[in-house]
């Protein structure tokens, strides 16, 4: 049962997403919302059954095996998988109920009277085609998805046809689909002519001289999807799709996915050599000065925002690169962090894309005196950019805390004190620039008369800001279920 629900959650928006090319107005509507909204269903569906019946167990469904080689495709549910899903369905649900009503002529910077059909078809397919790399438990079911990620990343970040959007769409597919070709034609290979077996179980088997050459091609895939050095220039480009695919791009799908897979293969391949630790703390503390350098001088509300992605996702490959010294808490931080940030994210990009509808403009310095104008939109922004800096009691300041428990690995090495160092540095940044544009744009004088909202808009950020406080304590619990499958660590 549990099976069919988990496959179901992706299949529906998947063909959701195929009829929604042909459809335009009320009726993409309906069908993008049904899609999203039964993908959401469906998945607390798997969150019930779990919780009541598998409770922190491994339920492994193999769709199709051969002699030759082995699990070609299938599915795994277990905590991290369990997790990661119901945060991208129901995250995916609010930011597209949101996207309804700012796909609409009422937007002021951006209206859209025709052609929001294709917006949701590529949306609807992100969504499936998200879930399905979630649960997939071979490498050719993860890259396929991966690739599918990649086509519909390129589908919204290119929707409005200008010159730059072209070219962001392009680089935002490229950069990625060269890791994947790294990272997963290598496992493919290994698993083709070595192990007989494409599964990720199949991992722990690789032999101990080929093992870490297999884990960096897959980090590499990791990398240029989550945007960490030196692949993160495609992210910032990103920004000019449409504020729901932002969000969801930045808070719970493509650059998260990237975090999800090195997470995964970090699971089932076993003890790796300390000198994976030493590499990934580099680039790790070399993708965390990017946006340390970067925050001071966006004037752009989504540009900064996108820079804060790039952080919040090297926050994450701080908890891996503990994990990678076999300290099981850091996959659990890590994944705690995916959880918490997709909310906080998504909650700023909605903020953020509530500044084009209402005001027509994204220049922070053209926004003011949000307090009188739009006070829920003034709240949430004000949450959103203290909690992307790490203040309780907002979510993403429990999974920093709990990061700061990888500090034990200092027993292995000193060297154990830089990416958590870089952490600190980039949240005390970040609050520096975040309360400067907090200041200005919520208590400076009126920068204009009025401003119009929508009730949609406005009840998509309320659920955002009652998520923002209290995912932690709903979400632990999965957390706490997640760790190496084998014993291999």
């Amino acid at each position: 049962m549990i099976g069919l629900l988990a496959t179901l959650t992706f299949i529906v928006p998947l063909l959701g997403g195929l009829v929604l090319f042909k459809l335009d107005g009320k009726r993409a509507d309906a069908v993008m919302l049904g899609s999203f909204f039964t993908a959401m269903l469906l998945q607390f569906g798997v969150l019930i059954e779990y919780l009541l019946h598998h409770h922190h167990g491994t339920v492994h469904v193999a769709y199709m095996i051969t002699e030759r080689l082995g699990e070609v495709y299938g599915i795994i549910i277990d905590p991290m998988s369990v997790l990661i899903g119901t945060v991208v369905a129901l995250a995916g649900f609010i930011f597209m109920f949101y996207g309804m009503e700012y796909m609409s002529e009422r937007n002021a910077g951006h209206p859209v009277r025709k052609g929001k059909g294709l917006f949701y078809a590529w949306m609807t397919l992100f969504e499936g085609a998200t879930l399905g790399f979630i649960y997939s438990s071979t490498f050719l079911g993860l890259l396929i998805f991966f690739e599918l990620m990649g086509l519909a990343c390129w589908g919204v970040v290119s929707y409005y046809g200008t010159k730059a959007g072209v070219r962001a769409g392009f680089k935002a597919f490229i950069i990625p689909n060269i890791g994947a070709m790294i990272g997963f034609y290598t496992a493919i290979g290994v698993g083709i002519t070595q192990l007989h077996d494409l599964s990720l179980f199949s991992l722990s088997h690789v032999s101990e001289s080929l093992k870490p050459w297999v884990f960096i091609a897959l980090l590499i895939a990791g990398y240029t999807k989550s945007a960490q050095f030196p692949t993160y220039s495609w992210i910032p480009d990103a920004m000019e799709a449409p504020t729901p695919a932002s969000a969801f791009l930045h808070g719970a799908a493509m650059v998260e996915m990237g975090v999800y897979l090195v997470a995964r293969v970090l699971q089932f391949i076993g003890p790796l050599p300390v000198w994976i630790f030493y590499f990934m703390a580099v680039m790790v503390s070399l993708t965390l000065l990017i946006p340390i350098l970067n925050y001071p001088v966006q004037n752009d509300a989504k540009r900064l925002l996108a820079f804060s992605t790039v952080a919040e996702a090297g926050i994450m490959f701080v908890g891996l690169t503990f994990a990678a010294l076999g300290l099981e808490v850091g996959l659990k931080a890590a994944m705690f962090q995916l959880t918490t940030h997709a909310f906080v994210k998504g909650l700023a990009f909605l903020t953020a894309g509530t500044f084009t509808y209402s005001l027509g403009t994204l220049d922070m310095r053209r926004i003011s005196g949000l307090k009188d104008l739009l006070p829920v939109n003034a709240l949430a922004w004000s949450v959103a950019l203290l909690g992307l800096a790490g203040l309780p009691p907002m979510a993403i300041a429990f999974s920093k805390a709990e990061l700061l428990t990888t500090l034990s690995a200092i027993r292995i090495t000193p060297l154990a004190w830089l990416p958590i160092l870089m952490l600190l540095v980039d949240s005390a940044v970040f609050l520096w620039v975040g309360v400067k544009w907090i200041t200005r744009n919520v208590f400076g004088k009126r920068s204009v008369a009025k401003a119009h909202t929508h009730p949609i808009i406005t009840a998509s950020l309320i659920m955002l800001l009652i998520l923002v406080f209290i995912v932690p304590y709903l979400a632990y619990p999965l957390v706490h279920g997640i760790g190496f499958f084998g014993g291999g660590h």
